[in-house]
């Protein structure tokens, strides 16, 4: 069983009003450029089209994220055409956390 002080490493650092705000970065960020977000073992692997400013964003997003929540680990590289995020955590609970933070950024394919 998790202990509280488990549980508290993998809370979120914002204001419900930031997080608002935070949340709808990332959304306009994946209407622009994003690509497909597959689940990976660990976390997330998320992909966006090297299209202007897309980079710059996701840059800014991630520098934000690595501050509030540090209980993940956010890798960001790019071929020049696309750029791919993995976003991943040790445990069951940080996996949970990045799915639930990044996983419904794009529309599953019908």
């Amino acid at each position: 069983m998790k202990s509280d002080l488990d549980r508290a490493s993998i809370a979120c650092s914002l204001d419900r009003p930031d997080v608002v705000r935070r949340r709808a970065r990332w959304r306009a960020l994946a209407a622009r450029g994003a690509v497909e977000v597959v689940p990976t073992g660990r976390g997330l692997r998320l992909t966006f089209r090297a299209d202007a400013g897309v980079a710059a964003e996701l840059d800014r997003l991630v520098a934000f994220e690595r501050e509030c929540c540090p209980w993940a680990d956010w890798s960001v590289r790019s071929d020049g055409e696309q750029i791919e995020l993995q976003v991943s955590g040790d445990s069951d609970e940080t996996v949970a956390a990045v799915h639930g933070m990044l996983g419904s950024l794009v529309a599953p394919a019908t």
